[in-house]
């Protein structure tokens, strides 16, 4: 039985091979404490009987149960997960770490279901707690984290940022890694074997929706091109892989660095990264395209400037439209995403943010919209307090942000609006013809799926897009009500 027990909430939007990736973040932060304890993993998304599981292993009376979470639904599975152990009655700690509990340390110690928080990075932290806790040290000792005493929350030094570099390669053998690969809808080929890569954390830009700016302080580290390299065929080779996502905040940070890794892979996988506009004007794309780069996935936000300028994104509308233009020479695949919903945003700044989908679809044949979202309020973000200013109540405890995800429509200053932006967010995932249909095929790849009805809802959205009309219809209502399933 294990000394350390990582569990990992479900998400609300879980479908194996289409939506579910290794869980990252408790499989991280094992590499450094599985040398000197016994670690075991629960993936809540893909454990049917994950209670019993769970169960079972208290039954050792394991020193902790982390549980890692983002703001929203995996809060809400998370609390189920540590009401069982706090139900069980033992001396085990109930350890939250990730973005939420970072971002909101003491108000996550507030609740009955929290008893440590590890602040920022779990490596090495997890690792010296594990330590602290099985020789009966004593919990400032460890760097990192906030915790509970006599009622009192207390805050130890904050660690220092890791060296990429001086991590092991990730513990895979604690995961049953069949059931992660896929292409999760990245790839052309939807039968292709994938799995996600960080080469690098952090980003440096400013962009005022995001908690980046906070939980990095903008600062970017990475790991050596030849690492990436040498990392990555790795996996290629033990699970027999075709493609691998990297799931960095921003690939192009270094251009030397993404051009090295592409020379590197040569070609001999598919790839798939996030990037800015206005890197991908500056990179020489046919050059990561030649290394095997298939797809690049970029957040447009919007179509104004004043809005771009607003949420501090460092890009221009002109930036956006010549990003384009270069990717349409290249064979790479840009998948865009789009933010609606602002505080102060006005209806001829929506349209404008429409007509830059449709006319970025028009001069990029291979272009797809990934998605149009609503502006949420998320902690930690420079964007969180202006909603506070502007009328936005946020949640005040744990279990209250669990009931808060991406799909958020509450905000005050959208309520007149809320019908057209849900049927903008639904109707986005056909706009482009493509990506809806790529999807069902996966989800259900025995079922005929010709292009016909889809091609002619696709022209129907289209063109009242054109003319600015978002009140959508009888069939965007029906297409809403039976695709839930799969247009998260």
């Amino acid at each position: 039985m294990a000394d350390i027990l990582l569990f990992y909430p479900k998400t609300g939007f879980d479908i194996a091979k289409l939506s579910v990736d290794i869980p990252l973040s408790i499989l991280s932060a094992a590499c450094l404490a599985v040398k000197d304890f016994e670690i075991s993993l629960i993936d809540q998304r893909i454990e049917v009987d994950w209670r019993a599981r769970l169960e079972k292993e208290l039954e050792s009376n394991p020193l902790a149960v982390g549980i890692s979470a983002m703001t929203g639904n995996q809060i809400h599975y998370g609390v189920q997960a540590a009401g069982v152990v706090r139900d069980a009655e033992l001396g085990t700690r109930i350890v939250w770490g990730g973005v939420h509990p970072s971002l909101l340390p003491e108000q996550t110690l507030k609740s009955r279901f929290a008893d440590i928080v590890v602040c920022g990075e779990g490596e090495k932290t997890l690792s010296d707690l594990a330590r602290a806790l099985k020789t009966g040290a004593g919990l400032d000792s460890v760097d990192g984290i906030a915790y509970k005493k006599n009622g009192e929350i207390r805050f130890t030094k904050a660690r220092a940022p890791l060296n990429l570099n001086e991590l092991p390669l990730l513990p895979y053998h604690l995961l049953d890694m069949e059931s992660y690969i896929g292409s999760q809808g990245r790839f052309k080929d939807n039968s292709a074997r994938s799995l996600i890569f960080i080469s690098s954390r952090g980003c440096p830009w400013r962009c005022a929706f995001c908690c980046n700016p906070r939980l990095s302080g903008r600062r970017w580290r990475s790991m050596d091109a030849h690492l990436v390299y040498e990392r990555v065929m790795e996996l290629v080779e033990r699970y027999d892989l075709d493609s691998v996502t990297f799931h960095d905040e921003e690939f192009l940070v270094k251009e030397d660095r993404a051009l090295e890794i592409a020379r590197l892979i040569d070609g001999r996988l598919s790839w798939w990264i996030q990037a800015r506009m206005d890197r991908l004007l500056q990179v020489d794309v046919d050059a990561l395209a030649e290394g095997g780069l298939e797809a690049v996935q970029p957040g447009i936000e919007s179509g104004s400037d004043r809005i771009l300028r607003m949420i501090k994104k460092g890009e221009t509308v002109a930036q956006i439209k010549a990003a384009n233009r270069r990717l349409a020479r290249t064979p790479v695949v840009p998948l865009y995403n789009f933010m609606m919903g602002f505080p102060g945003e006005t209806k001829k700044e929506l349209d404008a943010t429409v007509d830059l989908a449709l006319e970025l679809l028009d001069d990029n044949p291979k272009a797809e919209v990934s998605g149009f979202y609503v502006f949420v309020p998320y902690p930690g973000t420079e964007l969180f307090e202006l909603a506070v200013r502007t009328g936005f109540n946020p949640p005040r405890t744990l279990e209250e942000w669990s009931r808060y995800n991406r799909q958020h429509l509450r905000t005050p200053w959208i309520q007149e609006d809320k019908r057209e932006l849900e049927n903008l967010v639904f109707a986005s995932k056909f706009i482009d013809g493509k990506r809806v249909l790529k999807r069902v095929r996966q989800a259900l790849p025995y079922l005929p799926m010709p292009r016909g009805p889809f091609d002619m809802f696709t022209g129907i959205l289209r063109k009242r897009w054109r003319m600015h009309d978002y009140k959508g219809g009888l069939t965007l209502e029906l297409i809403k009500r039976s695709s839930r399933y799969f247009l998260r």
